[in-house]
């Protein structure tokens, strides 16, 4: 009842420290951090939506850089085929003038040979057939007669033929100045046309232009609000920071104390039970002999003293004895006491330490399990655990030791 009440008084006084030093870790600072926390979280929020506005606005200004080239490409293109317009338009002008030359010089020769047959037909109207038959009478022969005729009827032929024949000239040089007309006109259209879509794609480039200083305009407005909260973000930070510092700080001392104060009470509690324990040892009487400590006597497989170590084979001091036994024989409480250990390490494997009165105390090793916990009163041959070989051992024995005050002394002496 005094051990459990001790713990309860420890665990009590542990969390009443605690609470103090956490609770009255001075609230205004930890509200001021806090406080400082909210505006780091929001000085953040408008610093990233700051710098989206930014980032959407520098890619406007890059979607319309990018506009821009195109236009200006277009630009570029336009005037390209404006210029070749230009050229087939020279072009046409300049065969439109030869061809109206031509089609005066055929005019003129047309004229000239029409007025030719005009005079021939005049001075045959004024003769009349007497002077074309004189020239046929004045042949001097049949022959010569057919000559002449003949002579008179191709000449006639041949001015026909060549007004005919003038004609065609001229009229096909009419019709391709014709038809040169017709294509400056549709080329002049083209030239307007195109000159037209030049103007238009100029006026998106200024509108474009136009845009983009507004754009510009923004995104330096941005960046300027931007370095500005980013400025106080960083301001922030640094006084959450050294608020932050100074709170860790408190609670580091805060923890410290408690740790103090907790192993203070640890050790008050361990003086406590160990205080508890010698009591009750002293409560046992004196030692005189142990009882032995299996329900068998088994064989004494390595006594007390220097002997080889099984593992080794080094000439090691044996600080207990060895006692071969089956498994799982019981293994009995050598005199009452109090447990002062039970539990497991890696070389004794399952172990029992008892405290006796005296300044006497008893291990039993390499149990195959312990019936027994820290703490716990055991009487003298009562059962507390099972022979095994847990730990360093080379099969199932009771290693056995009794120690005086912290001293080794030979088992074999006690029964």
């Amino acid at each position: 009842m005094k051990k459990l009440s001790l713990k309860k008084l420890s665990l009590l006084v542990i969390s009443i420290i605690i609470f103090l030093t956490s609770t009255a870790a001075s609230p205004a600072l930890r509200e001021e951090l806090r406080e400082l926390e909210r505006q780091r979280a929001a000085a953040g929020q408008q610093v990233s939506e700051q710098a989206n506005l930014l980032a959407g606005t520098e890619y406007a200004m890059s979607q319309i850089v990018a506009e821009m080239q195109v236009l200006d490409q277009q630009i570029v293109d336009a005037n390209e085929v404006l210029e070749a317009i230009q050229v087939d338009l020279l072009a046409t002008e300049l065969r439109i003038a030869e061809t109206e030359e031509d089609l005066a010089a055929a005019r003129a020769e047309r004229d000239a040979q029409s007025a030719l047959l005009r005079g021939r037909m005049r001075v045959m109207y004024e003769e009349g057939t007497v002077g074309l038959l004189e020239v046929l009478f004045q042949a001097e022969s049949i022959t010569d007669f057919f000559v002449r005729w003949d002579f008179i009827r191709t000449a006639a032929q041949f001015d026909r033929d060549l007004l005919t024949s003038l004609e065609t000239s001229e009229n096909r040089v009419a019709g391709n100045l014709s038809e040169l007309s017709r294509s400056r006109a549709l080329i002049t259209t083209l030239e307007s046309e195109q000159a037209s879509a030049i103007v238009e794609i100029e006026r998106q480039m200024h509108e474009r232009n136009l845009f983009f200083a507004t754009l510009e305009e923004d995104a330096a407005r941005h960046a300027e609000w931007l370095a500005v909260l980013e400025e106080e973000a960083r301001v922030v930070n640094l006084e959450f920071g050294v608020v932050q510092q100074r709170v860790r700080a408190y609670e580091a001392e805060a923890a410290r104390i408690a740790r103090e104060e907790r192993e203070r009470q640890q050790a008050a509690e361990a003086a406590a039970r160990a205080a508890e324990r010698a009591a009750v040892v002293a409560e046992l009487g004196s030692i005189g002999t142990f009882v032995w400590p299996l329900a068998i006597r088994g064989t004494i497989s390595s006594p007390f003293g220097y002997r080889p170590d099984p593992f080794t084979n080094r000439n090691l001091f044996h600080t207990g004895i060895d006692v071969s036994a089956p498994a799982n024989t019981h293994i009995f409480a050598a005199e009452a006491g109090i447990v002062q250990f039970a539990g497991w390490s890696a070389g004794w494997g399952n172990y029992i330490i008892i405290q006796h009165a005296d300044g006497y105390a008893t291990m039993y090793a390499h149990n195959t399990r312990n019936r027994v916990s820290t703490g716990d009163r055991v009487t003298r041959g009562q059962h507390i655990g099972d022979v095994g070989t847990t730990g360093r051992s080379t099969g199932n024995h009771l290693h056995f030791e009794i120690r005086r005050n912290g001293t080794y002394v030979d088992p074999m002496r006690y029964f």
